[in-house]
Order: structure tokens, then C-alpha cells, then sequence
């Protein structure tokens, strides 16, 4: 058996060392808080342990996890046996990482000279540990006092806490450097990367540069700011990338950048462009910022988001796409002022088209012999933009051979510099259903899950599952990590296009209808709108029965801040998808009857488990999907005796909901229960057990200050029989598994990820015959039970940063094991003997 043991990765990125007495309730308090809500993972130790204990367990973990260690020097802080060991810990820990990991010191109030020892105040604090302690101990931790660098760090003198913290933070974040961008598959970069790097001269601090990149769609101006952004993101204090500015309203882009730099809590209360406009200059006025403002396509776009050279520090760089020039310059089409450079990105060299498109077609650098004169033909005809490239590559990777001279010859009739024409040859290879799924996706499903899409499609007598892998093979669409769809702006505006050519004169008409205060008049208007199918509402309005009375086939209405008024007595019986977001508390419309509704999405909204608007929904018997996601005012759920029909239930970040109605039982159907984020949850109710079909649970996180509080499983959790996925991810209250786990036949994924208060695993565990993967990291189990060699089809064993020190020779029976990652085997020669035992089994 060949066996990958894997003893990387860094759980906690920043270790806080402090003396409790002196700086705990004030300024380490602060330094973490702002670090949390930064989104930094720190670990910060409030209990002093005795003087006879030693660094192991939790605290001996996050010691060796963390990337950056910041000991927090006080006068007191010699006098703490238990901090001079973490600082000696730290010292060798850095030593042996080869640069991974550093020590940034804060010098609270004291001086350099008291922590290198050359004063009175450490070296007396040393003397009185000789007393108590073995003197080798006490030589090792002043050497690592000594160690200590102070070429770097802070000194609090001068200035107040909260200057302070922004400069620790800031820097932190900087050395983090945090996430890159994804990157397509199949990545062909051009010199334009060097070219645009020049004119942003990163290196300079002279003054703000705003670069513009400016060509036609499909060109790959988003990708080349993707790659751009990943190279020098961290030159910069903070960084955002705004993507698809067009799509979104301009207070959620301001309220992304903020987040992105200064954390969520910058946003709180926030509710017009305006009060976004003056949170960016005065929270980023000061910074270093790299920014990228992608797909604009309107001036106040820059002017709500980025301003001008005065809204950040000097070296600052905003990076802008867009397709049209003209919109960035002024009324009598000037060019903006010498801070302002323009890159006009240009097509592909032949060789790189040939490239790109053989990546997609034939899944190789370089296509066959035999093809590479047929492939230039093809890039000869179609141009090299990368997204036509990308399209018509699919294109030909899904068609007979015995197909392709008659698709080339469609090729050649639309003009290389048309990219619609050339995508709509694509198109035009789609048969009805197929098209009809492609125009509803670029009109009404693009970020919107698939799953809720199919609900929909399915409902309304498409199979969709075939019709997606069509859609994917010829690069149409694409799907994102959250099972979003997602599509190319040129390829989603084509498919409106198409929608819009149906009848240009009167929207009425069409499949879909987009309603702004432009377009407002479509729905007060008289005439029936027999073919409408979706409705998607962007402004706040009152819908009426007489509105909808008028839309006799709507199958999905979605919008923010939209409500029902009057008695619409039957008029939405053919509503399949209801996308509700904020929704309000006050609902006074009456017999909506939602009859062949099958997703109901409310995330976000203002309502309560005794909302009015449950009553009206009772009656969608179909219904599939319950989506609550962010309702904050949400304690518990509704009675669920009227939604047999459920199969996906979503409570995730419901962060005051503590309570499942024991109705939860009727869901007979139910198999998917996410209750991510749910901190206040204190456990799952027994009822849950008789939810034969449940496949999946995501249980939420808890803090540590819940740890007083337990999260209950139930014994009945056991009766699952087709749960296939347990996951709980940094809970503190889960102290043990209910033994009848061992009953779930059918699981094959147990994440069980930074449960620290988990201290074993039941011996029934063995009886999971299904399990595939068993994931312990982060938890305090000491010792696997030996019925885990029973488990004949784990592949995948995590046990990182655990209390377990020896694996059993019980899982030398495990023949399908292929990875373990096991850094909790600290030594070496553990480690080595490990692999050997293992792979020689």
C-alpha cells in the first residue's frame, strides 16, 4: 500500500503571548478582537496553566501551527514561567522553519534592553525562577529572551492603542498576504503582464496610479487583472477585487471593498453610496490600497468606488477594466489627467491562439499532427480573442470528427472581429431544450445555485442533468466552487440579446423581464404577457394582484425589498423558484397559494419563526427548498407539519437561532440540513432521527465562549440510514459521539475538523463500513480504537494537530488507506517509522 503522510499546513496563523494580569482586558483584548474581525486566525490563551504543566494539547498546537508569534512583553511578563515557555517554544520553533515562520515582539512598557537582559527588571524575574525550577530550564529561557528579534516589532511609546493596533494588524495582514484569485484551467499569459507591470511601477510611492485596461469582450482583460492582482497583492497594505462591477448595485460593491480591507465591521449601518463614499476615504485615505474595479461599464461606477488620486495614500494603484474608453473621460472626450495610463490589450500572437485553442479541443498544448493544419484553419477564421478560442475549442471537442469541415465552414461565414456571430454558431447547435436552460441561466441564474435551478427545470418537466454537461463541455457556462453558475459577460449578454431580438418593441413579450424604474410601466401595463417565464425585480416595490394577474406563466420571480399587497386569490399557481431577499416582517397579502412552488429562497430577510408570511406558505406542499440563509432575528424554526415535501433546509448564519421545532420529524424527505454559523444552536433534536432519507449535516461552529455549553447529538442519530456526510467545522461543545453512530451504514465522510473539547471516538466507530473519509484534525483525541481497522474502505485518515502519538497496528488491516496526515507524530523517527510499517503492509 502506498501511503501519503502529510504533515503540513498551519491551522492558526497568529499566537498572542501575554501576561494575563497586565495586559489581558485592555490592550491584548483589543489587538485580538480587531484581528478576528479581520478575518485572522488567532489563537490567544486565556488560562494560566500551574507551574508544573507543560506545554502540550491545544496550546502545544497552536504553538506549532501558527505562521506569526507576537509576544506581548510587559513589565510582569518575566515573572510568568508559563510565558517564558511559550517564548522559548517560539524561538526554536522559528529556528527550525526555515523562514516560514517569525517572532514580531510588541514592547508594551518596557524596553528593548529589558527583554535582551540588560537591565534589572527580566534578569531579576530569572533569578527568582532558579529557586523554583531547574536551572537548564531557566538558562534556556533567557537565551530565547536574548533570541528575540528586535529589528522588527512595535513599542507602544507615543502612541494610543488603536494607532497601535492598525499598524499591527496592517502589518500582519501584509505578511499573511492572503488569497489569491482563482486562475482559468487553461492559462496562456501574454507579454501583456510585463507591460502593464511597468506602467504600475509598484515599487514607486510617488503617487496614486490609476491603470486602465481597456479592449473587446472576451479579449481576457478580467484574467489579465486576475494575474496581475495575484503577483503584487502583497506590495500593498490591503487589497480588493471587485469583479463584475456592472452586475452588482454599487452600495454592495462598496460595501465588498470595505469589507475586504477594514473587515465587515466597517459596514455596519450602512445604507446609501454616499456614506460608502466617505467610510472609503477616510478608512483608506491613509493606506497603501490595490485595488481592481473590473467590467465597468458606467462612470459613476469609479466615481462611487475609487474617486480620484486623493482618496488614497501615495503608491496606491487602481486597476480598472472595461471594454469602452470613453467612459472615464470627460464631455468633450479628453484624456484624464497623467495619473490616468491606458493598455489597449491586443489579440493573441497566432502561436498562443493555437495554444489556447488546442487546450480546449484536444486537452493538449500542441494539437495532433495530423489536426494542426485543420486547427489553423480554425483560429484563421475565428480570431484569437480567448474567449472565442475557448468556445469554439469546446466547441470541437464535442463534435464528430466526421462533423467538423461542415462546422468550420459555419465558422468562416461569420466575420473573425464578430464574437457574436462566432458564439452563436454554438448556440445554434443546441437543440430547444438545451437552449432554453442556456437563456435561462444568462438572464435569471447566473450566482444562483444549480441545485435550486434544477428544482425548478425538473419541476417544470426538463431533465437538466445532460442538458449541464452540454452546456459545460462547450464552455457556456461554467460552475463555481459554491455549485454557482456562472457565465462570461459576452456569453450571458448574448443570451439576453437573444431574449430581447424575440420581440424588441414590447418586453412584454419576451421569456424574461428585468423591472427598474426604467421598465416600470411593463408591469402596470393592461395587456396579458403570455409568454413571460421569469420576472426579476432590482428596486423596492409593492406587487399587486392586478401586476400579476397579467403574468399567467410566471415560473420565477425574484427581487430585494419587493413585497406582496391585496389578495392574490390563485394568481401565482404556476411559480416554481420565489427568490425573496429581504423579504419584510409585515406581510399583508392574502391567499397567495403557492401551490407548485418548489424553492424558496428568503435569505437575509427580517422575519421571525411566528412571521405571517409562514401561513401562505403552508400551502406550498411542493415545496423543495427552504433557504433562511442571514435571517439575524430568526430564533427558531417554524412548524414544519405542512412541508413533507422538503428535501434541502439552509439555516446557515442564523446567528441567533437556537431552537428546531420538534416538527422537524414530518420532514421525511429532508436530505440536506445546513446549520453552519448557527452559534447560539445548543444541539440537535432526537425527532432528527426520523429522517430516513437525510443524506447530508453541516453542523455549526460554536466559540469559545460557548464552552460551557454543550451541542448535543442525539442517540437517535444513529437511525440515519442514508446520512452520507457528517460535518462540523471549530466546534467547542461537541465533547462526544453518540454511540450509536457506529449504525450509519452509509456514511463515507466524518468531519469532526477543530472540535477541541473532543477527547475519543466510540468503539463503535468501526462499524462504519461505508466511510471513506475520517477527518479528527485539531480535536484532543489521544487513541484511535482499534475497531478502526475494520473500516475496510477508508482511503483518507486526518489526525493533524491531535493528542494521538502512535497510530494501532489495527490499521495495518486498512488495505484501501492511500493518505494519513498525521502531524501529530512530532517525532522524526515516529514519523519515518510510520511510513515504513505502512507501506510495507
Amino acid at each position: 500500500m502506498a501511503l501519503a503522510t502529510n504533515t503540513s499546513g498551519m491551522e492558526f496563523e497568529v499566537f498572542l503571548s501575554f501576561r494575563g494580569l497586565d495586559t489581558r482586558d485592555n490592550f491584548t483584548s483589543c489587538l485580538y478582537y480587531d484581528m478576528v474581525e479581520k478575518e485572522i486566525r488567532v489563537f490567544k490563551d486565556d488560562k494560566e496553566l500551574s507551574v508544573s504543566q507543560k506545554i502540550e494539547g491545544g496550546l502545544l498546537r497552536a504553538l506549532n501551527d501558527s505562521q506569526i508569534y507576537i509576544p506581548i512583553f510587559s513589565k510582569g511578563f518575566a515573572s510568568s514561567p508559563w510565558c517564558l515557555r511559550e517564548v522559548a517554544h517560539m524561538v526554536d520553533c522559528t529556528s527550525k522553519s526555515v523562514g516560514k515562520k517569525e517572532i514580531l515582539p510588541i514592547f508594551f512598557d518596557v524596553e528593548i534592553d529589558d527583554v535582551k537582559l540588560k537591565t534589572k527588571l527580566y534578569r531579576a524575574a530569572l533569578s527568582e525562577h532558579e529557586k523554583n525550577y531547574d536551572s537548564r530550564e531557566v538558562k534556556r529561557w533567557g537565551d530565547a529572551l536574548v533570541e528575540v528579534p528586535t529589528r522588527v516589532g512595535w513599542k507602544l511609546e507615543g502612541k494610543g492603542y488603536g494607532e497601535l493596533i492598525k499598524l499591527i494588524v496592517r502589518e500582519v495582514l501584509l505578511k499573511l498576504k492572503g488569497k489569491n484569485r482563482t486562475l482559468p484551467d487553461h492559462l496562456v499569459e501574454m507579454n501583456d503582464v510585463e507591460y502593464i507591470e511597468e506602467l504600475l511601477d509598484s515599487n514607486s510611492d510617488d503617487h496614486v496610479r490609476f491603470i486602465i485596461i481597456h479592449g473587446t469582450g472576451g479579449i481576457g482583460k478580467s484574467t489579465l487583472a486576475s494575474v496581475i492582482f495575484n503577483r503584487l497583492r502583497s506590495k500593498f497594505d490591503y487589497c480588493s477585487f471587485l469583479e463584475d462591477v456592472q452586475s452588482h448595485r454599487l452600495l454592495d460593491m462598496q460595501k465588498k471593498l470595505l469589507s475586504e480591507t477594514l473587515g465587515s465591521n466597517s459596514t455596519q449601518e450602512m445604507y446609501d453610496t454616499n456614506d460608502g463614499i466617505d467610510r472609503i476615504t477616510r478608512g483608506l485615505g491613509k493606506a497603501k490600497v490595490l485595488v481592481v474595479v473590473d467590467n465597468v461599464d458606467e462612470k459613476k461606477q469609479l466615481e462611487n468606488l475609487v474617486g480620484s488620486y486623493d482618496w488614497f495614500e501615495s503608491g496606491s494603484r487602481i486597476i480598472v477594466t472595461l471594454r469602452d474608453i470613453r467612459i472615464i473621460r470627460n464631455k468633450d472626450n479628453q484624456r484624464q489627467p497623467s495619473y490616468y495610463m491606458d493598455y489597449s490589450v491586443k489579440e493573441m500572437p497566432f502561436d498562443l491562439a493555437i495554444q489556447l485553442f488546442s487546450k480546449h479541443a484536444f486537452r493538449s498544448d500542441t494539437p495532433p499532427e495530423d489536426c494542426y493544419k485543420f486547427s489553423e484553419k480554425v483560429v484563421s477564421s475565428v480570431g484569437r480573442l480567448p474567449l472565442t478560442l475557448e468556445v469554439v475549442g469546446s466547441l470541437f471537442a464535442s463534435t464528430a470528427r466526421s462533423e467538423w469541415d461542415e462546422t468550420l465552414e459555419d465558422l468562416k461565414q461569420a466575420p473573425c472581429t464578430d464574437v457574436r456571430q462566432t458564439l452563436m454558431i454554438s448556440i445554434n447547435k443546441l437543440d430547444d431544450i438545451e437552449k432554453a436552460i442556456f437563456l435561462d441561466i444568462a438572464c435569471f441564474c447566473i450566482r444562483e445555485k444549480k441545485t435550486y435551478a434544477d428544482y425548478m427545470w425538473r419541476n417544470s418537466g426538463y431533465s437538466s442533468r445532460s442538458v449541464i454537461d452540454v452546456l459545460l463541455l462547450m464552455s457556456l457556462i461554467k460552475i463555481d466552487e459554491d455549485n454557482r453558475f456562472w457565465m462570461h459577460d459576452e456569453v450571458r449578454d448574448l443570451g439576453r440579446y437573444i431574449v430581447k431580438k424575440d420581440n424588441v418593441e414590447d418586453a412584454g413579450k419576451r421569456i424574461w423581464v428585468s423591472i427598474d424604474e426604467n421598465t416600470l410601466d411593463i408591469l402596470r401595463s393592461n395587456e396579458e404577457k403570455q409568454v413571460v417565464r421569469a420576472l426579476s425585480i432590482g428596486i423596492s416595490h409593492d406587487l399587486t394582484p392586478g401586476e400579476l394577474s397579467r403574468l399567467p406563466q410566471l415560473r420565477f420571480l425574484g427581487g430585494r425589498r419587493m413585497n406582496f399587497v391585496g389578495n392574490f386569490n390563485n394568481l401565482l399557481r404556476n411559480l416554481r423558484w420565489l427568490s425573496w431577499h429581504h423579504c419584510p416582517f409585515n406581510l399583508s397579502a392574502v391567499n397567495l397559494h403557492l401551490v407548485n412552488l418548489v424553492v424558496l429562497d428568503l435569505s437575509r430577510s427580517n422575519i421571525t419563526h411566528n412571521w405571517g408570511g409562514w401561513r401562505q406558505i403552508k400551502k406550498a406542499k411542493k415545496l423543495k427548498v427552504l433557504d433562511l440563509t442571514g435571517c439575524k432575528r430568526l430564533t427558531k424554526t417554524p412548524n414544519f407539519s405542512k412541508f413533507g415535501k422538503l428535501e434541502k433546509l439552509i439555516l446557515t448564519w442564523c446567528v441567533r437561532f437556537a431552537t428546531i421545532d420538534k416538527s422537524i420529524n414530518k420532514l421525511r424527505q429532508l436530505r440536506t440540513l445546513d446549520i453552519k454559523g448557527c452559534h447560539s444552536l445548543q444541539g440537535l433534536p432526537k425527532e432528527i432521527g426520523s429522517l430516513e432519507c437525510l443524506s447530508e449535516i453541516i453542523v455549526p461552529q460554536t466559540t469559545e465562549s460557548s464552552l460551557s455549553e454543550l451541542f448535543k447529538l442525539p442517540e437517535t442519530l444513529g437511525n440515519l440510514k442514508s446520512l452520507m456526510r457528517f460535518q462540523t467545522l471549530n466546534n467547542y461543545s461537541i465533547h462526544q459521539l453518540p454511540y450509536s453512530i457506529g449504525k450509519l451504514t452509509n456514511l463515507t465522510c466524518l468531519w469532526l475538523t477543530d472540535c477541541y473539547n473532543l477527547i475519543e471516538l466510540p468503539d463503535s466507530i468501526g462499524e462504519l463500513e461505508s466511510l471513506v473519509e475520517l477527518n479528527i484534525r485539531n480535536s484532543n483525541i489521544s487513541v484511535l480504537p482499534d475497531s478502526i481497522g475494520n473500516l475496510k474502505r477508508l482511503k483518507v485518515l486526518n489526525v493533524a494537530s491531535t493528542e494521538i502519538h502512535t497510530i494501532p497496528c489495527a490499521l495495518e488491516r486498512v488495505e484501501t488507506l492511500e493518505e494519513l496526515n498525521a502531524s501529530s507524530l512530532a517525532s522524526p523517527v515516529a514519523k519515518a517509522s510510520l511510513e515504513l510499517e505502512m507501506s510495507s503492509g
